[in-house]
Order: structure tokens, then C-alpha cells, then sequence
């Protein structure tokens, strides 16, 4: 099973330019926790989550409109799969780098979609997965060690971002 056949293809995007008050904006306009952030090419620079906007404010003491996208993802790892790549080799990754969504991409490197792990949950219960009757093709105990790997609370707190501008 390749990932093009469960990822969520309607994404909504950012630059890394746009204020974190208006990817919040993005996020409660469209139901989700994560805004893909992408260049002019819509090419995938990283992500912004919802917990990224909470930790910043926070941590950085600064309203949402003087913080951007490209704060948030300049030291992040992107974490990225092509659509024919497998849905195991895509759980591999979220395990292996501890993240809940994987961004998708063509064969330009585009942003073609974004997995996550509610598309995978979804994928392996009973019900039908776009109009298709699904088979039992990923087994449900690796996706729960998966879950529970990428669910813990391991990571130690960020700096603000000012500060690590000073420690650089």
C-alpha cells in the first residue's frame, strides 16, 4: 500500500514569511493542528503545529503577529515521503523521528499531501477508507508501538527563540 492512497490531499499552507497569527487563523478556519509551511514553489520548508504557536508565544513573550513560520521551523528537521512510498516506510519515519505527520511530495518535490497519524488510525480500523473496502494490510500492533513511541513526552523544553539567537 502505497501513502498516496490514505494522505490527505486537501492541505492548506503557509510561507515561511506569514505571521503565526495568521497561521492560527489557517488552523481554526480549516479543523486542523498543523499548517505545511512551503516556498514560492510549493515546495515543503517544514511545519508549523498548534503546540509550535502555544510553545512561542510562551516561551518567546511575544504576540502570535510578531512571530513567523520561518522562527518555528529553523531548526527543524523536515520529515517528508513521496507518494509511492509505503505506508510502513512512512510509520518507520514517524517512529524513527518522533513526529505525528509526514508531509507528502510529488516527484518535483512539490507538496502533494500530508499524512497523519489519524490517517493511519483511520486506515487500520474497520471502516471503508474512501469508498473502498479495506483490507487488513497493516497490523495493529505496530501501529499502537508506533503511537505510543511518537506520543511520549520526551523532549526537553525549548529556549525561546530570542534566546537562542543570543546563544548562537
Amino acid at each position: 500500500m502505497n501513502i498516496n492512497e490514505i494522505m490527505s490531499i486537501d492541505v492548506k499552507t503557509c510561507m515561511p514569511s506569514s505571521n503565526l497569527q495568521d497561521v492560527a487563523a489557517l488552523m481554526w478556519s480549516n479543523d486542523c493542528g498543523a499548517i505545511p509551511v512551503v516556498n514560492e514553489l510549493n515546495v515543503p520548508q517544514g511545519i508549523v503545529t498548534d503546540r509550535d504557536i502555544a510553545m512561542a508565544a510562551m516561551l518567546n513573550q511575544k504576540p502570535l503577529w510578531d512571530l513567523t513560520a520561518a522562527e518555528i521551523i529553523q531548526e527543524q528537521n523536515l520529515c517528508s515521503c513521496q507518494q509511492n512510498n509505503s505506508l510502513q516506510e512512512c510509520l518507520n519515519m514517524m517512529k524513527e523521528e518522533g513526529v505525528r505527520r509526514v508531509l507528502v511530495t510529488n516527484a518535483d518535490d512539490t507538496l502533494a499531501g500530508i499524512v497523519s497519524i489519524g490517517d493511519v488510525v483511520a486506515f487500520t480500523g474497520n471502516s471503508n477508507s474512501r469508498g473502498k473496502k479495506q483490507t487488513a494490510q497493516i497490523k495493529h500492533e505496530p501501529v499502537l508501538s508506533m503511537l505510543k513511541h511518537v506520543s511520549a513526552h520526551h523532549m526537553q523544553p525549548q529556549q525561546p527563540i530570542a534566546q537562542m539567537e543570543k546563544d548562537s
